[in-house]
Parts: structure tokens; C-alpha cells; sequence
């Protein structure tokens, strides 16, 4: 009977987190981040506001829940093709991450279009050049300076072409993004 009454609270909070994170995102559709009260959260959450504060503390918290869940997954998404192989060829790499943009495109416009999200594309890039530069292809580089600089340089770039892509600043796809970008990098790539 205990396992089933805490089951039960597991999946009601689990809801409630999911409500509100949903409303925060569609608020912010309608609005700025820095516009959206706690009211305006629990208004569309349909949910009150003890509920609200027994998960988050501030609507900064909610948001940045929604960054690191993101961000969890891209670097699921980064790190499911070996560095090796994308250092040659990052088609498939770029497939996954359009794949995964694709997903819920609405929801990373938002996300994209929040303010701070320096911070989250930062974090992106880091972990991307941690990745690569573990490879057994980056490990055999004699002047890793170099190599790094040159991988920042070309991950900035990838990243900022997705960024404009699904805010729509680019007449580009998420569909022929990765063919677009390995054109493009073709002449930085091994051969």
C-alpha cells in the first residue's frame, strides 16, 4: 500500500513539474520571459501556487530546468556518434541534431529566443569541443592548440547557423542543414 501511495506522488509530481514547465513555454510564445509572473505560470498550469513552490522556487528556476533537460539531450544526441567518425564525416551527427531540432522546433525557438541563452549555447559548444577533443584523432594532433582553435572556431560556426536556422534568420531548413553545413566544411575535414 506505501509503494502505491508514493507511486502515485511520484507521477503527481512528475505532472505538476510538467504543467508548469509547459506553461512557462507557452507563456513565453506570448511574452517576455521577464514579463511572466508566477500568477500568469499557475493560471495556465491550472494548478495553485503551493504546488508551484513545492517544485521551484522562482520562474528563473523553471527555466532553467527546461535549459539543462535541453541540454541533457543534445549531449545525448552529440555524443551517440563517436567523435572519431564525425571529425570525418559530421553528417550523420548533423542529421541527429536536426532530427532532434526538428522534434519540437516551436519549443526551441522559444528556448533560442530566451534571454541568457548565451549561457546555454556556450554549454553546447563546451561539451561539443570535450567530445571531440577526446578522440583518438584530436589525441594524435601535434599542435593541439591549433586544432582546438580551429574546432572552436568550426563548432561556433555549426552552432550559429543551427541558432539562426530555427529562429528563421536564414532562408535554411533543419532538413538540409546538415548537407548545407558539410559543404561548407568539407575543406577543414581529414581526408
Amino acid at each position: 500500500m506505501e509503494e502505491r501511495r508514493r507511486k502515485a506522488e511520484y507521477r503527481s509530481s512528475i505532472r505538476s513539474k510538467t504543467l508548469i514547465r509547459n506553461a512557462l513555454v507557452s507563456l513565453m510564445q506570448e511574452k517576455p520571459f521577464e514579463k511572466i509572473t508566477i500568477t500568469d505560470i499557475v493560471r495556465r498550469a491550472d494548478i495553485n501556487r503551493g504546488t508551484f513552490y513545492a517544485h521551484f522556487k522562482d520562474s528563473r528556476e523553471v527555466l532553467e530546468r527546461i535549459r539543462a533537460d535541453a541540454l541533457a539531450e543534445m549531449k545525448q544526441a552529440i555524443c551517440s556518434v563517436s567523435a572519431d567518425i564525425v571529425i570525418r564525416n559530421p553528417e550523420p551527427l548533423l542529421r541527429k541534431i536536426s532530427e532532434f531540432l526538428s522534434e519540437d522546433s516551436t519549443y526551441y525557438k522559444m528556448l533560442l529566443s530566451t534571454s541568457g541563452i548565451q549561457d546555454f549555447l556556450n554549454e553546447i559548444k563546451r561539451i561539443s569541443l570535450e567530445y571531440v577533443m577526446g578522440s583518438d584523432y584530436a589525441k594524435k594532433q601535434l599542435d593541439k592548440e591549433s586544432f582546438a582553435s580551429r574546432l572552436d572556431f568550426l563548432i561556433s560556426g555549426i552552432a550559429g547557423v543551427y541558432y539562426d536556422i530555427v529562429l528563421g534568420l536564414i532562408p535554411q531548413t533543419l532538413d538540409t542543414a546538415p548537407s548545407f553545413i558539410c559543404r561548407i566544411l568539407k575543406p577543414y575535414l581529414p581526408k
